[in-house]
């Protein structure tokens, strides 16, 4: 019996405006490269994957000026590399100095509130456990989320990282739920669902924009959070076929 819904921030509840692909298919266009929109939304998540490992083995924010450099060399070297596209150290270069100047802000999806707000009325308990490794309470508030969650949890207050166990099982603790009464939704297939599943909670891929067929043949894949209530009704019914 699900009583917990646990969610990954970023590309989950939050997401980057402008889009981060459409700021780099303008880079790669001024470098005379065209691709598929899709191609590289599905390349900066492997980016992102790459980043996350690195910041579970230290902070990069806390790593010398160097060094962080290398990890985002590393990162679009990644991003480029599953893209198709043959990552060259000037292209990685005017791509690292161009987005230098571009300015993001961060929104909420637009099923983020309404999900939330099903789930809650029917009396799910909600929180977020995330790799970040800053204090995202003032954002939730601004966002309007943090009054509907439970918890909020994160690397910075942990110590911990997705996917090791231990900080799932660090927000099931403090829900007062076991692992199998929890669910995790987030858009990371390795750090997030596996991570879940491996904690013995309910992975579930929110794959938005249909771009990981290939990665999950079975389990639980959403492409948006409202099918999440939906979702929890049906496991809670057992009937899971």
């Amino acid at each position: 019996m699900i009583k917990a819904v646990l969610f990954d921030l970023f590309n989950t509840l939050i997401t980057y405006q402008p889009p981060r692909e459409d700021i780099h298919l303008d880079i790669l266009a001024k470098n005379k490269i065209l691709i598929d929109k899709k191609v590289m939304a599905n390349a900066i998540k492997s980016g992102d994957e790459f980043f996350y490992r690195e910041n579970s083995v230290s902070l990069v924010k806390n790593r010398p000026a160097q060094e962080q450099k290398s990890v985002w060399y590393g990162y679009e070297a990644t991003v480029l590399k599953d893209a198709g596209i043959d990552p060259e150290p000037s292209l990685i270069m005017n791509i690292l100095n161009a987005l230098k100047d571009v300015s993001y802000k961060m929104v909420l999806f637009d099923d983020v509130l309404p999900a939330l707000r099903e789930l809650k009325n029917k009396e799910m308990k909600l929180g977020i456990v995330s790799n970040i490794d800053r204090d995202i309470r003032p954002m939730c508030i601004e966002m309007g989320i943090m009054n509907i969650l439970d918890i909020v949890l994160t690397s910075l207050e942990t110590g911990l990282f997705k996917p090791s166990p231990e900080i799932f099982l660090r927000a099931t603790a403090e829900l007062n739920v076991t692992a199998g009464e929890s669910l995790y939704a987030g858009d990371q297939y390795q750090i997030d669902v596996i991570g879940a599943n491996r904690a013995g909670l309910t992975g579930v891929l929110v794959d938005r924009d249909g771009l990981q067929d290939s990665l999950l043949t079975n389990g639980y894949r959403v492409g948006s959070l409202s099918e999440i209530p939906a979702l929890v009704r049906k496991i809670n019914s057992g009937n899971t076929g």
